[in-house]
């Protein structure tokens, strides 16, 4: 397997791999205004090819911003329209961060971002405290 080269500040890497059926775009670095429309071109390319299955796999990408955002869920909407099947896989801790804030999670095809366990303790009834042990 050949080595991929790492992503300067600032530049998004698109590799696009199409086989019978399933094409993978695998994103790393930052995708923005400026570098989207590579996305957007390797979506088109999968969709020309026929792909019945859009594998996007986001798990190296350092950054995203809301035009991106944008980018990703009308590219679900391409795919799924085609018809295919889209599928956000390994979304990078920016791209979770991006669609928590903007409750796109669910347009995205993710699941539900799950609450996070308390640390600090409460009283209960009868004057016992739970919670952090000492």
């Amino acid at each position: 397997m050949a080595e991929r080269p790492s992503t300067a500040p600032g530049c998004l890497t698109v590799h696009l791999t199409i086989g019978a059926e399933v094409a993978q775009i695998e994103l790393s670095g930052e995708m923005d205004l400026d570098t989207r429309p590579q996305f957007e071109e390797a979506v088109r390319h999968a969709l020309l090819m026929h792909a019945r299955i859009v594998i996007v796999d986001a798990k190296d990408l350092t950054f995203c911003d809301c035009a991106s955002l944008g980018s990703l869920l009308r590219a679900k909407k391409r795919i799924t329209e085609a018809p295919a099947t889209f599928h956000l896989a390994n979304p990078s801790p920016a791209l979770l961060r991006l669609a928590d804030l903007t409750r796109t999670r669910s347009a995205l095809g993710l699941p539900p971002q799950l609450p996070t366990a308390r640390t600090e303790s409460a009283p209960v009834k009868g004057g016992d405290r739970v919670g952090v042990a000492p």
